[in-house]
């Protein structure tokens, strides 16, 4: 039972939501920022918030997930969907709780993300390109949070900018995973509207956007050549290999596994703007 609990959140995703509000707060105070106690209440509530989002959107994704993904906890039975609706009420409860703590600023942005995730899961996700939008908008805020956490924004932009191109494309790429069961349920996705073909050029075109992004705080003189072996090495390589990979194997699996792949990319990302930043 608290197995699936705890996977129900998907827990890969929300450890990397963790670290990028982490990040934010490190971004502006250096690692002071890990000894100040306001940053991790705000990890923790916004960790909590991207969790619940996770469940309300397993709840309504029941008969897509049926095709798509039927090891999902609800599917399975581990968990009803009653029980997964209390506890995403939960969850948001708690995180609100916990960022009204933090600072006003803080309690809004919680607040006023909680309905937008909600309405993304039952309509948003569903059009062509929007629901993309809003999930990489809101991934992206995380680094704003951790700041927020601290009362300074200052420096913060370059790795939001970085993370709305790297989960633009990794969204994208995850239409083409989901394609059978959005296709049964009605849905619009850009993976619908464009074929596998014309998907991964909007995919290849977001990527080779992220890469050239994440050489600018370099040419700028703003982060040292650490960040910059870091970040070529690290990562950017690894969005080069799944580029080429989903073109040369167009099938639901590996695209399955190039977004796991991608995942280790983000974290790997996330850490060279950190040594970049330290």
């Amino acid at each position: 039972m608290i197995a699936a609990y705890i996977d129900i959140l998907r827990p890969s995703n929300v450890v990397l939501f963790f670290m990028a509000i982490m990040l934010g707060a490190v971004m502006v105070k250096g690692l002071d920022a890990l000894f100040i106690p306001g940053v991790w209440i705000a990890a923790l509530s916004g960790t909590l918030i991207g969790g619940a989002a996770n469940v309300i959107n397993d709840v309504m994704d029941i008969e897509i997930d049926r095709i798509n993904k039927p090891k999902r906890p609800i599917i399975t039975g581990a968990i009803t969907e009653i029980e997964a609706r209390r506890y995403w009420m939960t969850l948001n409860v708690v995180a609100v709780a916990l960022a009204a703590v933090l600072s006003l600023e803080a309690f809004m942005m919680a607040a006023g993300s909680v309905p937008l995730m909600y309405a993304y899961s039952v309509y948003f996700k569903r059009k062509v390109f929007i629901g993309n939008l809003i999930v990489c908008l809101v991934i992206s805020l995380g680094f704003v949070y951790g700041a927020m956490a601290i009362g300074d924004l200052n420096g913060i932009w370059f790795p939001v900018i970085f993370s709305f191109f790297f989960n633009m494309g990794r969204e994208i790429l995850k239409d083409l995973e989901d394609t059978t069961g959005d296709l049964a349920a009605g849905a619009e996705t850009l993976a619908i509207r464009l074929g596998t073909r014309g998907t991964l050029r909007v995919v290849t075109l977001l990527f080779s956007g992220l890469i050239l992004v994440s050489l600018v705080p370099y040419v700028m003189g703003v982060y040292g050549k650490w960040y910059l072996f870091s970040v070529m090495l690290f990562c950017n390589s690894i969005v080069l290999f799944v580029i080429i990979r989903a073109w040369q194997v167009q099938t639901k699996e590996n695209f399955y596994r190039m977004n796991t792949i991608l995942k280790v990319a983000m974290l790997t990302g996330i850490i060279s703007i950190a040594v970049g930043r330290i």
